[in-house]
């Protein structure tokens, strides 16, 4: 059996093996919380100051989103005699991308013929049509500044390619659903 003097020897032996063990646990916890993940030339903090900025704009991203659905108007209801509206438009997007058969799908000839006159709205044409006028006129976004003649002058300098792409498309859609177009004022 041991002797008392050996038995402490052992204890104090296994106490200093704990001690640094736990020391080296320490140790690695820190290197890991500290030290970069891939970027062998910045620290932590610099890498926790790049993950802060990178949230920064989804964080913003969503405070604009909040606000747009805030205070963005209610869109009308989508029915036959009612043209439906996105945020009061009939096709928001009509200005900046070429649409396709499936953004016009469902809609009749009278709403793409009011979705071609809004890019023409857009820009300020007011329209002879009394029928288009109340309705663009009932538009917050709306301000009517050229008449159709002084419009179709300036309308190829007005408009962009995509805007010139649209209406194309419009009027022919609307030619497919009604030969001769939506008649206006009836």
């Amino acid at each position: 059996m041991m002797d008392n003097m050996t038995k402490k020897a052992v204890w104090k032996v296994i106490c200093a093996l704990l001690a640094l063990m736990l020391v080296m646990a320490l140790a690695a916890t820190a290197v890991l919380l500290l030290w970069p993940l891939g970027d062998s030339g910045s620290t932590g903090l610099k890498r926790t100051e790049a993950v802060l900025q990178a949230e920064q704009p989804k964080e913003a991203e969503t405070r604009t989103k909040t606000q747009i659905q805030i205070t963005g108007a209610e869109p009308a209801e989508d029915t036959e005699d009612e043209i439906a509206a996105d945020g009061d438009y009939i096709i928001s997007s009509s200005g900046t991308k070429v649409l396709k058969d499936a953004d016009i799908e469902g809609m009749s000839a009278k709403e793409l013929n009011y979705a071609r006159n809004e890019i023409f709205a857009r820009h300020g044409r007011k329209f002879d049509s009394k029928e288009l006028r109340d309705y663009f006129e009932s538009k917050s976004w709306y301000k009517g500044e050229y008449s159709a003649e002084e419009f179709d002058e300036k309308s190829d300098s007005v408009l962009n390619e995509v805007e010139k792409k649209n209406v194309q498309f419009l009027e022919m859609a609307e030619e497919e659903l009604e030969p001769g177009g939506y008649k206006l004022d009836q």
